[in-house]
Parts: C-alpha cells; sequence; structure tokens
C-alpha cells in the first residue's frame, strides 16, 4: 500500500472506525460493571470485585484514547500515528479479555467469542501482518493463562461452581481458540483487501481524473489569456495605427479641397507633419513585424555559431556614440572577460541590446552618463546597462516590458515611441533562453540586466526557446 494512497485514503477512514470503536467500548464498561455486581446474585461470587476493577481499567484507557482522537488527532492526521494508536487499544483490549475470561472461566468462558470478534474488526483497521501478529501474541498469552490454572499457579474460576478444568477438552478448545483468531484474520483480509484494493485504483482513477481536469482547466485559461492578449494587442495596434492616419488624412484633406495653398507656409507644415506621421506609422508597422517575427519561433532563423557579445556591444559603441554626444550623454564600456555564444542571432541581439542603449541615451538628461557592463559568470553573460536619466516609476516596471506600454514620465520627456522596443528585446532575449529585467527609481535612473546563458542550443525545426547545453 504506497505512502500517499495510505496517507489520504485511508487515514480518514481509520479515525472514523477509531471514533466508533471508542463509542462501542463503552458498552463493554457497562457489561462488565452489571456482569461483577450480579455475579454473586447468581452464584458466581469470584467475578466481585475482578471484573468491576477491569471496567475501571478499560473505562480509563478508553477515556484517555477518546480525548487523544478529539483533541490531538484529526481526519486529516498521518495514518501511522492513527495506526499506532488503534494497535495500542486493542493490545489493551486484548489484555482487557484476557483478565475477564480468566475469571469467567477460561478455555469455558462465553467471553472468547470476543476475542474473533477484536480480530475481525482490527483486520479492517490495520495492516493483516500486524494482526497476524496479535494473534499469535493473544494465543500465547491465553495459553500462559491456560497453564497457569492447570498446574495452580492462579486460581481457576469456573463460571459453575460444579465443572472443574476442562482436562482434554481444554486443549481442544485452545487448538480450536488458535485456529479460529488465525482464521477469522485471513478470513476477514480476503474480503476486505479487495475493497481496500478497489478503493485504491478508483483513488488512482479520481486522481488521474482530478489532475486530467486540472491540466485541462490550465490549458483553458492559458488559452484564454492568450486571446485576452490577442484582443488587447489588436485594439492597441488599431489605436496606435489609427490617430496618426486620422491626422494625415484631415492634413490631406485640408490640402486637397484647397483650404490651404500646399506651396504656402502652413501648407508645407501640413505636409512636414503628414510625413512625420508616416514616418511614425513606419516605426510602428517596422516593429510589429519585428515583433511578430520573433514571435514565430526561429526554426528558420539564422542562428549563427560562436557570437561574441563583446563584439557587439563594441560595434553597438561606435554606431551610437555620435548620437550620445549629440544629446550630451557619455558612453561607458565596463568588459570583464569575454562572453561567446555557442549559437546566437546576431541581429536579434544588436536590436535587444541597441534599444536598451539607447533608451539610456533618450531619457538621460544632457551631462549623464550610461555604462555598459559586461561580465563572465560560469555558463552566463550578464550585460547591465546603466542610466541616471528620468528612471520608470515602480507599478509600471513589469507593464513597460510589454507591447505599447510607455510610463508617462517616458511620454512627457521624448513625445516619440512606438512603446514596442522593450517588447522586442525582451522576446530576443528570451530567444535565446535569457532574462532581461529591469531596476529602477523614477528621478534616479535605470538600470537594465540581460543575461544569457552561453550554451544554449535551440531546437531544430521548432520554435521553441533554446535549452542550455
Amino acid at each position: 500500500m504506497a505512502e500517499p494512497e495510505v496517507r489520504y485514503l485511508f487515514a480518514p477512514e481509520l479515525y472514523g472506525r477509531l471514533v466508533w470503536f471508542g463509542r462501542l467500548r463503552w458498552l463493554a464498561v457497562a457489561g462488565l460493571a452489571i456482569a461483577s455486581v450480579a455475579g454473586p446474585a447468581v452464584d458466581v461470587p469470584h467475578v466481585w470485585p475482578a471484573l468491576f476493577v477491569v471496567a475501571l481499567f478499560v473505562a480509563g484507557y478508553n477515556t484517555f484514547f477518546t480525548m487523544v482522537l478529539r483533541h490531538r488527532f484529526r481526519e486529516g492526521h498521518p495514518y501511522e500515528d492513527l495506526q499506532a494508536c488503534a494497535i495500542r487499544q486493542i493490545v489493551l483490549d486484548l489484555a482487557a479479555l484476557t483478565v475477564t475470561a480468566h475469571f469467567t472461566g477460561g478455555l469455558q468462558s462465553p467471553v472468547l467469542i470476543f476475542f474473533v470478534f477484536h480480530m475481525a474488526i482490527g483486520t479492517i483497521m490495520l495492516p493483516t501482518r500486524v494482526m497476524y501478529l496479535l494473534a499469535a501474541g493473544t494465543s500465547l498469552m491465553v495459553l500462559a493463562v491456560y497453564l497457569a490454572e492447570e498446574h495452580g499457579v492462579v486460581a481457576f474460576h469456573p463460571l459453575d461452581p460444579s465443572f472443574g478444568m476442562c482436562g482434554r477438552m481444554c486443549h481442544v478448545n485452545m487448538a480450536f481458540f488458535v485456529v479460529a483468531l488465525l482464521g477469522i484474520v485471513y478470513l476477514t483480509d480476503s474480503v476486505t483487501s479487495r475493497f481496500k484494493q478497489r478503493n485504491i485504483e478508483l483513488w488512482r482513477t479520481t486522481e488521474e481524473l482530478r489532475e486530467r481536469t486540472g491540466e485541462l482547466q490550465r490549458t483553458l485559461r492559458q488559452m484564454e489569456i492568450v486571446e485576452e492578449r490577442k484582443s488587447h494587442y489588436m485594439r492597441i495596434s488599431a489605436h496606435q495605427l489609427r490617430s496618426p492616419l486620422a491626422t494625415i488624412r484631415t492634413s490631406l484633406q485640408v490640402l486637397t479641397e484647397g483650404y490651404v495653398d500646399p506651396g504656402s507656409e502652413r501648407g508645407k507644415r501640413l505636409l512636414a507633419g503628414a510625413v512625420e506621421r508616416v514616418d511614425g506609422l513606419l516605426a510602428i508597422v517596422n516593429d510589429l513585424l519585428e515583433l511578430a517575427k520573433m514571435r514565430e519561433g526561429r526554426a528558420r532563423a539564422p542562428w549563427a555559431p560562436n557570437v561574441n557579445v563583446n563584439q557587439l556591444l563594441a560595434d553597438l559603441f561606435d554606431a551610437l556614440e555620435p548620437h550620445a554626444e549629440e544629446r550630451g550623454v557619455g558612453l561607458h564600456p565596463e568588459f570583464e572577460g569575454v562572453a561567446i555564444l555557442d549559437r546566437g542571432i546576431p541581429p536579434d541581439l544588436v536590436y535587444a541590446f541597441e534599444n536598451l542603449i539607447e533608451n539610456g541615451i533618450k531619457y538621460s538628461r544632457s551631462g549623464g552618463e550610461v555604462t555598459v557592463r559586461l561580465r563572465v559568470e560560469g555558463d552566463h553573460v550578464k550585460v547591465e546597462v546603466v542610466d541616471r536619466g528620468i528612471g520608470i516609476p515602480e507599478e509600471f516596471l513589469d507593464e513597460v516590458l510589454h507591447e505599447f506600454v510607455r510610463a508617462p514620465n517616458a511620454r512627457k520627456h521624448a513625445a516619440q515611441g512606438t512603446g514596442l522596443g522593450l517588447a522586442i528585446a525582451r522576446e530576443a532575449v528570451e530567444a535565446h533562453g535569457g532574462t532581461l529585467t529591469l531596476r529602477s527609481r523614477e528621478g534616479e535612473g535605470t538600470t537594465a540586466t540581460v543575461e544569457l546563458p552561453l550554451h544554449a542550443k535551440p531546437h531544430a525545426a521548432s520554435g521553441e526557446l533554446p535549452v542550455s547545453g
């Protein structure tokens, strides 16, 4: 019987049976007390006060175990503890029965039937091997009492004073008693084991169904999340495209309907504004195409061997240096070690790092600086882009990594921006099995951290993320 099945399936059942057994034991206490008092009246004087003492003993340990079950154990308590409690109770019951049998005729006692009853109840509650041991121990205990009675070590107490020791018949009774105890354990187990096994199989089937139902619910929830994201993505995309298109349409309508002369200063401003809006639309469309390309997977992407991250960053410094100088921002590289990826997509990595560095430049104040740190740590490379710019409000740190999200202070600082750059950068990093995280405080600056495995391998013929080699 496997541990999880015992713990979760049979523990509540054993708890309930112990409670029931405790209530049934009070009937035994009452019977013993009545028999001890009524015994002298029916010419069985030796049951008083012996059976009354046994009744007090049974009442005492039954009260103790009832309190233990009520206050210490619960239905969800480990099976092993409940099992130990049940064994202790049955051992005490068998001892009390042995004493009762001794004072009510020994192997001729009518209470011997209760030994069989206990064996049956015990086999239902406990493992069969435990009950065989208890049956053997009980047989030895009763045999010891019988031999003590036969040899005069202890007095023999027949129910009928005219009867003496049963002689050879007691030997038959003893053999029958042993066979009855072991036989009832065997018969009870042969019946209950089938039910236990069916319960286990039913439990396993139920658990499997529950797991499959849980997996189905999780899958459905993931599908709902994907659909929600798609709907949100489409709404935001439409909104981002509709606003500049409406502005362009208005400008062209004013010009084509003759309200403003295209050659006039105002007409030229309208045309320049339309061109600027078209450039913004192209930037959004290009970013959307780049994002879609990354999300389609990298089965056909140009994975290249031995990608030197240091060289990619050095080339970016050369390309972005004029832009940084124009804005009065310094670029400072800090490289520790050389990071070479076993496999990588250089254009995507360039896009990711370029976006992070450009953001650092864009949102830094004149006279500020952007530091790019590279460190090789075991089988990973960590690249940090640190600026002392306007920062990101804490509530937007996770949001800005999604599509079309820009923090309010970023929109005030730089009106232009698609809100797609960080989302694309994150997709590019994750396509390489890495992570992109942001740490920031508004007004104090931002640290963007990229961690990439050096030995990641792309899955062949699939769009899944690479796995570490």
